[in-house]
């Protein structure tokens, strides 16, 4: 069974994620809270094995609680944010002090939008159910080091002119760790994180002011630039086009039917590929299999493809299907990924970073 506690000062919220919860026979509501104070004391009490937290609540907010939380009684957060920027940063922040995962809702949450979410908010419940808090996870210290895959470890160095970044669950807190380790970035590199419109444009700022680099969210036409980090916008799909001068341009396209999660890592990998033979992939922790198929397009071209290794993932889906198809180059921990774009990157002095960064 697991033992979930809802916190959220809106009654219909509560009743709603209530009802939607208890359709799963595997899932028992111990408690529900209304008010920061309220959750923090709750969770000590009732150690659940979940808890969907609110963002805004009168007396204190999510985050406050989850701060708490995570200091006292430590267990898997979901946060339950709004559709909107502040909902946004405020999600990022609880990821930073120890949540696990979030779910976004729109600021009426009408019912079609508990529609929506109740096939993610199941998801997310059994994952993180399953799997159990981490504690102390942390991919920068404490960490083994990797070894390589055999396939293709031997494939020739190169410069590349273009590194693509794929990421899903667990991406919003992993891609600052590795770049407060990046030294700096001279060669252009461009993201696809699953995330929702309006959420990328919080965490470019929050990926920026942490890491002490120029991250900025894509936008259609954008020219893709020496000291770039780029973040394909949220709940769209990116393609990394030539421009007229020889470099990379990127074109950004509502969400594309034929791919069933936003932004699509198959569709910015597969289009930096057909321009440019001299580009290299990260795969990062999330569920699911996207970035596979183009996998099959590094591995086709010899081109490098990094998976994430499991002790560092949050969630071995992603990087754990490439790595078992034999279509990563190397398993990598978050330090040696880190190392490994250094080495990709040159260590220009004059390459763009503002100060340090502090994870």
């Amino acid at each position: 069974m697991i033992r979930i506690l809802i916190v959220d000062d809106s009654g219909f919220m509560r009743l709603a994620l209530k009802k939607m919860l208890e359709k799963s026979p595997q899932c028992e509501i111990v408690a529900q809270a209304s008010t920061a104070a309220e959750a923090v004391k709750m969770a000590a009490q009732l150690r659940p094995d979940i808890i969907t937290m609110d963002i805004e609540m009168p007396g204190g907010s999510g985050v406050d609680a989850t701060k708490k939380i995570m200091q006292q009684s430590p267990c898997n957060i979901i946060m339950v944010s709004s559709l909107t920027s502040q909902g946004a940063k405020a999600t990022f922040d609880a990821l930073k002090h120890g949540a696990v995962d979030y779910i976004p809702k729109a600021s009426s949450f009408v019912s079609l939008d508990i529609a929506s979410i109740e096939k993610e908010l199941h998801k997310k419940i059994f994952y993180w159910a399953e799997h159990g808090y981490k504690s102390g996870r942390v991919g920068i210290r404490n960490h083994k080091l990797s070894t390589p895959v055999s396939r293709l470890a031997s494939l020739p160095e190169i410069k590349p002119r273009l590194i693509v970044i794929g990421a899903s669950t667990g991406g919003p807190k992993t891609l600052p760790e590795i770049f407060s380790l990046v030294e700096c970035v001279d060669t252009p590199i461009v993201i696809a994180l699953h995330m929702p419109e309006i959420y990328t444009e919080s965490f470019s700022a929050n990926m920026a002011s942490r890491t002490g680099h120029r991250v900025l969210e894509g936008r259609d036409g954008m020219t893709l630039e020496s000291g770039m980090v780029v973040v394909a916008p949220g709940g769209r799909d990116t393609k990394i086009m030539q421009d007229k001068k020889g470099g990379f341009c990127l074109k950004v396209l509502p969400a594309q039917e034929k791919y069933s999660i936003h932004p699509s890592v198959n569709c910015l990998f597969a289009s930096a590929i057909e321009s440019s033979k001299r580009i290299a992939g990260i795969i990062l922790t999330g569920m699911g299999d996207d970035g596979a198929e183009s996998g099959e397009l590094f591995k086709r071209f010899h081109l490098p493809l990094i998976a994430q290794d499991q002790e560092s993932s949050f969630v071995y889906g992603m990087p754990k299907v490439i790595t078992e198809r034999g279509l990563a180059s190397e398993s990598l921990s978050v330090p040696e990924i880190a190392g490994k774009i250094n080495q990709w990157q040159g260590n220009k002095p004059s390459c763009y970073r503002s100060s340090p960064g502090k994870i």
